[in-house]
């Protein structure tokens, strides 16, 4: 496994945070319309963002932006992640803010198993929201010339593209429609939302089943950890085998915000064995907090966890009020 790809997997549960960051902060501001131009409204009959990821991807993550923005804590969200954020260069670029025009958003990264010749380290973002692709690709434009690359703009299809000479990556755009991914994989994204591929038919079994054990909610990631994951991240097959986490066949979570912050994480273990030395591993991660000097709340918070298990699944379960949230996102985001 190349570094790459090792650091991608490693990182993964947290470069999908960062995109929720991401979105969070950029809410509709006082005064900027939270439709700019009615047409753009993504029609009824048009697919959503998670519906467009290619099947066989190892992570899928989907984010209901309007509806964490309705939620009651969701104003609060906004606010706390927007002053760590701080002003954002991409408005200032741009001359409007195009991730404040955000409805939905999915994002990817294809399976671990495949071959290095298929470029594994890809990923690709899906999102619909309010704003035009003559929008979005000056945009584009001009965050590549600011960053003294060289911005190339085609059409393919019904989509209008934006990418860099001197750097790997693409954007694509239609009216209500973005697209950014790189490699081969940006391929798959387009021709699954132009209508054009085969895998437009193909279900991702392995993602749905989990959805659907986790259930409805504004924020769900499914992550298909495949066969051996343990032994390639730790890069020992002895020493990793004898850890607990090779375990570990998928882990999966959902992310509901009203008045409170509920997460639901789900661990799916290769036996009832396997998943109850992952519980007595948490177990023993929870009580060695203590001995770190950490925020007291935050100890609180990790006492709290529930960790039921049935076969071989565990789940996990925690419920936070605002102020709990608020010593969580300070410490995520290093406040």
């Amino acid at each position: 496994m190349s570094s790459t790809e090792r650091s991608i997997h490693l990182g993964v549960l947290g470069a999908s945070l960062a995109v929720a960051v991401w979105v969070f902060a950029a809410q509709p501001r006082a005064g900027e319309p939270a439709t700019p131009n009615a047409a753009l409204e993504p029609s009824e009959d048009e697919r959503s963002p998670l519906a467009l990821i290619p099947p066989g991807s190892a992570f899928v993550l989907s984010l209901d932006v309007r509806a964490l923005a309705r939620a009651p804590l969701g104003e609060f969200i906004a606010e706390r992640l927007g002053r760590s954020a701080g002003a954002s260069k991409l408005s200032q670029a741009c001359g409007f803010d195009p991730l404040a025009r955000l409805d939905q958003l999915a994002l990817a990264v294809p399976s671990a198993n495949l071959g290095a010749q298929e470029h594994p380290e890809d990923f690709g973002i899906v999102a619909a929201g309010r704003f035009s692709a003559a929008d979005i690709t000056r945009c584009a434009k001009t965050a590549i010339t600011t960053r003294s690359g060289e911005a190339i703009q085609t059409k393919l299809g019904r989509f209008d593209s934006v990418r860099d000479r001197k750097q790997s990556g693409e954007i694509a755009a239609k009216d209500g429609l973005l697209i950014v991914s790189g490699g081969s994989y940006f391929r798959e994204l387009l021709d699954s939302a132009e209508g054009n591929a085969q895998t437009r038919e193909a279900k991702d079994e392995g993602h749905a089943e989990l959805r659907r054990a986790l259930g409805p909610g504004p924020l769900i990631a499914t992550w298909l950890l495949g066969e051996g994951w343990f032994e390639r991240v730790a890069g020992d097959e002895a020493n990793a085998r004898l850890s607990p986490l090779s375990a570990l066949k998928t882990v999966s979570a959902r992310i509901e915000v009203g008045k409170t912050a509920q997460l639901l994480v789900l661990l799916d273990c290769t036996d009832g064995e396997g998943a109850s030395r992952v519980s007595s591993l948490l177990d023993e991660l929870r009580s060695a907090l203590r001995a770190f000097p950490l925020d007291p709340t935050l100890v609180g918070i990790a006492s709290r966890i529930a960790v039921n298990r049935s076969e071989a699944r565990l789940k996990l379960t925690l419920e936070l009020n605002q102020a709990e949230l608020s010593s969580v996102l300070d410490t995520l985001l290093g406040s």
